[in-house]
């Protein structure tokens, strides 16, 4: 019994020890060390014995001699066939044998001895986790099975218990491994894309599928999500807009959240998926660009939300933010990439890519053209900046990642030669050219077996054989670095069948990477699992004796555990070595067995289920020891023996689980003469001692009232009425009739029981119990110095709680609150608990205003506590932050004297219209000075502005009207107020009358006339207000277009003024200035009469201009400007023409595309979309884009040099009804690339842009009876002045500068116009002006006379013309033989051969 472990008894009191004494109270008193051995050798012979002197005898077989007996067990069944002949009338004095069990033989399973058969084995094989004798197939726990949940990396297997002395003879186990995220193959259909995102923001990644566009152009994006509780599990679908193809992932508002964003090009739209925290707004539609390419988002420009970022067929890179008011993009900030080495035309981007390359921080653009140029742009200040770098060698499949493990992003893709590296070094991608072809597409770089070395997984395609049970194709493998690939290993993956694209990430972030697989035969969808590798070494030798790779699943979805077996064994040979230097546990029956764990690995988390194991060995096991009273074998044999003479029979009866095999030999034992006499001990008495709520304390019969055999006693403790005592669970023992258990909890109740132990295994009965309940404490005592306060400053709903500490062992405090007095705590919660070590503690969410009341009880280890208090209070909590006051103000918005005036202040607190204590001051800031007028909340509202008082007579313009409030500090119960302020603004304005003293004036012979306007206060007393008032007068005849201008002040309440005009016209006259002048109109228009004319129109009774509303009587065409216009036909290309409308009005045009082409069988010009119809607001300047398309392949060679771009548009005045709309031709010329260009002359500038109206072949008839009018009057001039100047002249002094007909004062402006070579002789409108004046010195003349003009032609064929000047004439001819003159004027002039007289030329 010295080996029994104590449950619950320590060895010392403080500790709650149970330990014997002689006396109640005391400590335990030990008994002297020669007592003890006397006590010992007194008890340890029998009680009876024959004779002192006899002799011992020993004993070595089995009954009939023999030294070995086979046992075959069935099963359930006693097997008593071995037994022992043995001498009647003696005590044995030692016994034993030894059972053997053989891995050749059937092991029987667990197996138990019972010599006498009472119940009490003797022996016994059947401990927990021990398994079958001869073969351990458990594991510790007594499964056969075990579940165990491994880390990524290393760990150990459940442990195997094995007999230490066991010779192992085979080995077999099964180890399968399931990962935790799962996996398998999920039919989710054929995808376009997929791309890695954490949509849920759970920090593992999930793959996003953009799935096939639907027959109805309908597309839909669902995603893969892992969590621990039902791994993989797919989205539903969320329908984006319609023909998507492309998807990116980013948080495009700022808020922290993944947002989603699908393309399409063929709309060019960006399907915008907000997410809102658990799912998704409805999709927004915006436009991203025309031609779009490629598109992602990023954010560039480092604001914390991402931008989308674009390429478009027009070469064009672009980024658009998201703005959150109005939900949709903002406009795109773009810039055009050329071509390598090209300017001014747009590259064919095909493939863009965003990221912090170089790991600056900043996330910026690489993009790539067709040619497999690269161009990486940056964002600064609002635009973007770049090529930052560029470079080429990769035009195709190109893959970003870190090839050098040195943390940035290299690039590895294909070309027409071979394949190419670009490796980052920090600043550049540097090069690393490689020959032969490799397949990148749809590939993946990544170390997918973590060898620390990158491998790129290539999907390889293959034929389906129609059968979903068979894999068809595979992911190759090839070992990749910065400098090389290896050539393709003949390992291949076989993910699932048809694999045709792979991407790689980590969903349960365990380490081990799944891989994301387009895969499937007749049902598409993605295969999605890990790749793992599994080893167990059963020595930790770091030679594992099972291994295995590859892709693991749970069973679901396709997807089985990857299994290793121990099919060699393998775990046998390194335990062989291993057991015998494992620690040893002996158990009960002297069974010693060593626990045996061996370390397994895995790449990613998972469960490992170990099973099948089966561990066969041969052993011996000694038959002697149990842990029963009786002890050994040897007293179990003795309580079999009787007195008399001859032998005695003992049975050893066996038993077992299953049917097999044993054998027992090695018998032996040794006896004395005579027979033990066993007496029964007397039954113990237990009386209480002491019982308190830390102890209990009891004894019973003294010990010498047991014998000279007595041993010990033996307590035990149950802790319920329906618990049975457990003999082999002693919960003490002692030598001594009394104890004490300090081992006890307060409210709890015990049993007690004892028995006396003596030697042969001899027992006395077990006593009655002695039934005990631990009583509880008194309570803390109350709490002195509560105090209860508001918390400030705060934002409210919070008291503070203080009090002193509890000076008794408590273990907390409970702290009640109530909203009004109270004095016991009786059927009431806890608002708080608060530890013993703190004595305050903040109460929270209280309501502010409310009074509370509070108190705090100390309550002790056993939940001890004073029910009736004496609380503290009433204190309120109170919000400290102001309460934010918004003032409204509502006012007129304009008033005068005499008119009405009003005004509302609207208080609102915290969102509530409600009016808040403190004082409020309303005043006025005006021209004149600052005035209060309100000290009250209430609103105001009189009829006429000057009831305010009498000074505000003089207050003119805007106002500013102030509220002030002064704020409020609040009380006890009420939260402060913050002061707040506002302000509205009025105008106030003086009425008056704006009149001329004439409804006409008539202009003097001087071309002057004298003008009075007079600018009346309605009111009197304002009068003096509007002196200094400005106006501005203009003169103007429609007709002619003459104008004259000037500006008064208005002093006194009028100005007079001189008008200088010399044609009859209209005078208008405005005020400026003042805006606060309300007067009865701002603007008049009065005739201008020309002297000696009448008025037409005018009511001289009532002094009173009829004053009709202006309309134009004329409009001038618009005029276009092209520049000159090159075609080349090697590029697509755009012409930028400028419509400028001339007019002072604002004219509607209308685009009328036709072709636009003097050859539409070769070469188009139409406008680009969007130019059709626009307002062109007077003297507005409007870039029109044009589009050039060739009609033939090869232009330059279809023997168009030349030729003129036809521009149709019509014109018409905007919100006027005359003059009628008209249609308007604009010839332009244009020559092909790299020929001679064709000069025609033209009167406004270097470009053929001829307007032509109503007809493209003829000038519009409003436009050439104008223009010939005026041309008319020139002529008639001219010819008057010359005969005028020729009767008054000398004819010998007259020169040819007597022709300038400008006064002195005024500059030439006219510009000087190229020589109107190329045009047919019958294109020139004829302006032949005779000279029928008597001979004089004339200019012309004087060149036909005096000049010798000398023709020199050409001998080049291509040359059109060619030019002869004689001296400096200045005279030229043409091919033609026309000859041509400039005049100073800039006016050209010509002759046709044969002809005396010079004609003006008129385009």
């Amino acid at each position: 019994m010295k080996n029994q472990t104590n449950h619950g008894f320590l060895g010392k009191a403080h500790e709650g020890a149970m330990y014997s004494s002689t006396t109640a109270g005391e400590g335990m008193k030990r008994l002297p060390s020669y007592l003890i051995v006397f006590f010992l050798l007194t008890s340890c012979p029998p009680i009876a014995f024959v004779s002192a002197s006899g002799e011992p005898s020993s004993f070595n077989t089995f009954s009939g001699g023999l030294a070995s007996v086979d046992v075959s067990l069935q099963g359930n069944v006693t097997n008593d066939s071995a037994a022992l002949d043995i001498p009647r009338n003696v005590t044995f004095v030692t016994s034993g044998f030894q059972l053997n069990v053989e891995s050749q033989d059937e092991s029987p399973g667990q197996i138990w001895i019972d010599v006498g058969e009472d119940g009490t084995y003797e022996w016994e094989f059947t401990g927990t986790g021990y398994g079958d004798i001869g073969s351990q197939n458990q594991f510790y726990d007594g499964s056969e099975f075990y579940i165990l949940p491994s880390p990524s990396g290393n760990s150990t297997t459940p442990g195997v218990l094995i007999p230490s002395s066991a010779t192992l003879q085979s080995s077999s186990m099964e180890a399968s491994f399931s990962p935790r995220s799962g996996g398998g193959f999920f039919q989710i259909g054929e995808y376009q894309q997929v791309i890695e995102t954490d949509v849920d923001g759970d920090g593992n990644p999930e793959p996003m599928f953009l799935l096939k566009i639907q027959s109805n152009n309908s597309t839909s994006i669902v995603w893969a999500d892992w969590n621990s509780s039902s791994g993989i599990t797919i989205s539903n679908p969320v329908q984006t807009c319609d023909n998507a193809t492309s998807l990116s992932v980013g948080d495009i508002n700022g808020d922290g959240n993944e947002d989603i964003v699908a393309f399409s090009t063929q709309s060019g739209h960006a399907c915008v998926h907000i997410a809102n925290g658990t799912s998704f707004d409805p999709v927004v539609n915006s436009t991203v660009t025309n031609g779009l390419v490629k598109a992602t988002l990023g954010d560039i420009d480092a604001d914390g939300a991402d931008e989308i970022l674009s390429i478009n067929s027009g070469g064009i890179l672009a980024f658009q933010s998201w703005n959150n008011t109005t939900a949709g993009l903002s406009a795109a900030v773009g810039e055009m990439i050329t071509p390598n080495g090209s300017v001014g035309m747009p590259a064919p981007l095909i493939s863009l890519h965003v990221g912090d390359f170089f790991g600056s921080g900043n996330e910026s653009m690489l993009v790539m053209d067709s040619s497999g140029h690269w161009s990486l742009w940056q964002y600064r200040t609002g635009a973007l900046l770049g090529p930052i770098v560029s470079f080429d060698d990769i035009s195709r499949d190109e893959i970003l990642t870190d090839l050098d493990g040195d943390g940035d992003i290299d690039i590895v893709g294909s070309n027409d030669t071979g394949f190419a590296f670009r490796i980052n070094n920090g600043t550049t991608w540097q090069l690393n050219s490689q020959q032969g072809q490799v397949n990148f597409q749809n590939s993946t770089i990544i170390d997918f077996d973590k060898d620390g070395v990158l491998e790129l997984l290539s999907p390889v395609s293959a034929v389906s054989d129609g059968s979903p049970s068979t894999i068809d194709g595979n992911i190759s493998i090839r070992e990749i670095n910065s400098t090389n690939i290896s050539l393709q290993s003949s390992e291949v993956l076989e993910p699932w069948s048809m694999p045709n694209s792979i991407l790689t990430m980590d969903l349960d972030g365990d380490g081990a990477i799944e891989h994301v697989v387009s895969a499937g035969e007749s049902a598409r969808g993605v295969f999605i699992g890990g790749w793992h590798s599994i080893e167990l070494d059963a020595d930790g030798d770091g030679n594992p004796e099972m291994s295995r790779t590859g892709y693991a699943g749970d069973s679901s979805n396709g997807l089985s555990p990857l299994m290793m077996i121990d099919d060699a064994d393998g775990i046998r040979d390194d335990l062989a070595i291993t057991i015998p230097n494992l620690p040893t546990t002996v158990d009960g029956y002297g069974v010693s067995m060593v626990n045996v764990s061996m370390n397994i690995s895995t790449t990613g988390e998972g469960d490992f289920n170990f099973s099948n194991l089966e561990i066969s060995y041969d052993c011996q096991f000694f038959v002697g020891q149990n842990p029963h009273l009786i002890g050994n074998l040897t007293n179990s044999l003795n309580q079999q023996m009787t007195g008399g003479v001859g032998n005695l029979t003992i049975k050893l009866p066996i038993n077992s689980t299953k049917a097999g095999n044993i054998s027992l030999t090695n018998f032996f034992a040794t006896t004395i003469p005579g027979a033990p006499n066993f007496a029964i001990p007397i039954t113990p008495v237990l009386s209480l001692v002491t019982l308190n709520e830390t102890m209990v304390e009891f004894r019973w019969n003294d010990p010498v009232d047991y014998g000279e055999d007595f041993i010990e006693f033996e307590i035990f403790r149950l802790e319920s009425p329906t618990e049975s005592v457990d003999l082999l669970n002693v919960y003490n023992s002692t030598v001594f009739n009394e104890t004490i258990d300090s081992n006890v909890e307060v409210g709890a109740t015990y049993w007690y029981l004892v028995r006396s132990a003596h030697l042969f295994g001899i027992s006395s009965n077990l006593s009655s119990p002695l039934q005990v309940t631990i009583p509880y404490p008194p309570p803390p005592g109350a709490l002195t110095g509560l105090v209860l306060t508001d918390v400030a400053p705060d934002q409210g709903g919070e008291l503070e709680l203080t009090w002193d500490h509890s000076t008794d062992e408590i273990s907390g405090y409970e702290v009640y609150l109530q909203n009004s007095s109270f004095t016991s705590t009786a059927g009431l919660t806890p608002f708080t608990l608060v530890s013993s070590s703190s004595n305050s503690t903040i109460l929270s969410g209280l309501n502010n205003g409310q009074g509370y009341w509070a108190t705090v009880v100390a309550v002790d280890q056993y939940g001890n506590k004073t029910e009736e208090v004496v609380p503290v209070g009433p204190a309120y909590p109170r919000n400290d932050d102001p309460s934010v006051v918004n003032l409204e103000l509502v006012v007129s918005s304009t008033t005068s004297v005499g008119s009405a005036f009003s005004l509302e202040i609207k208080p609102e607190v915290d969102g509530e219209q409600i009016i808040p204590a403190g004082d409020i001051l309303i005043s006025m800031e005006t021209n004149i000075g600052t005035y209060p007028i309100s000290t009250n909340w209430d609103s105001i509202s009189l009829s006429d502005f000057l009831d305010l008082g009498p000074e505000f007579s003089g207050v003119t313009g805007d106002v500013i009207i102030w509220a002030n409030y002064s704020g409020y500090p609040g009380d006890e119960q009420s939260r402060p107020i913050s002061p707040s302020s506002t302000s509205s603004v009025s105008t106030v304005t003086v009425k008056a009358n704006f009149t001329s003293t004439e409804d006409n004036y008539e202009l003097d012979w001087e071309n002057e006339t004298s003008v009075r306007v007079d600018l009346t206060a309605q009111y009197q007393s304002q009068q003096q207000l509007l002196d200094g008032s400005e106006f501005i007068w203009t003169a103007y005849n429609n007709s002619t277009g003459a104008i004259a201008s000037g500006t008064g002040v208005i002093q006194d309440g009028f100005n007079q003024f001189i008008v200088n005009f010399s044609e009859s016209g209209i005078l208008f006259i405005n005020l400026t200035g003042n805006s606060w002048i309300d007067a009865d109109t701002s603007s008049l228009q009065i005739p201008l009469l020309q002297y000696g004319s009448s008025s037409g129109d005018n009511d001289t009774q009532n002094n009173q201009t009829n004053q009709e509303p202006w309309s134009p009587d004329t409009m001038l065409d618009v005029t276009l400007d092209c520049g000159l216009v090159i075609i080349d036909p090697t590029v697509d290309q755009e012409l930028n023409c400028l419509l400028t409308n001339p007019n002072n009005y604002s004219l509607e045009v209308s685009l009328e595309a036709d072709g636009w082409s003097e050859w539409p069988d070769y070469i188009l010009f139409e406008p680009t979309a969007g130019q059709g119809d626009f307002i062109l607001e007077g003297f507005e300047s409007k870039n029109i884009e044009i589009r050039v398309d060739l009609m033939v392949e090869d232009f330059a060679n279809s023997g168009l040099p030349t030729g003129l771009m036809e521009v149709d548009l019509r014109q018409g005045p905007y919100e006027y009804t005359s003059p009628g709309d008209r249609p308007i031709t604009f010839e332009i010329r244009w020559n092909l690339a790299d020929q001679p260009q064709v000069v025609i002359p033209d009167p406004e500038d270097n470009n053929t842009n001829q307007s032509i109206t109503e007809d493209k072949k003829s000038t519009s008839d409003n436009t050439m009876l104008i223009l010939g009018s005026v041309g008319a009057v020139a002529v008639v001039c001219l010819i008057a002045f010359i005969v005028i100047r020729m009767r008054n002249s000398d004819f010998e002094d007259w020169e040819e500068d007597d022709l300038d007909m400008e006064p002195d004062v005024m500059e030439n402006s006219r510009v000087s116009k190229p020589l109107p070579v190329g045009v047919a002789l019958d294109e020139i409108e004829d302006r032949t002006i005779i000279d029928e004046s008597p001979d004089r010195p004339d200019f012309i003349n004087e060149f036909d006379e005096d000049e010798a003009v000398s023709q020199n032609y050409s001998d080049n064929d291509d040359a059109e013309y060619y030019e002869t000047e004689s001296d400096n004439s200045g005279i030229t001819t043409d091919e033609h033989g026309t000859e041509w003159y400039e005049d100073e004027v800039g006016v050209w002039w010509f002759r046709d051969p044969g002809e005396d007289d010079w004609s003006e030329f008129v385009e």
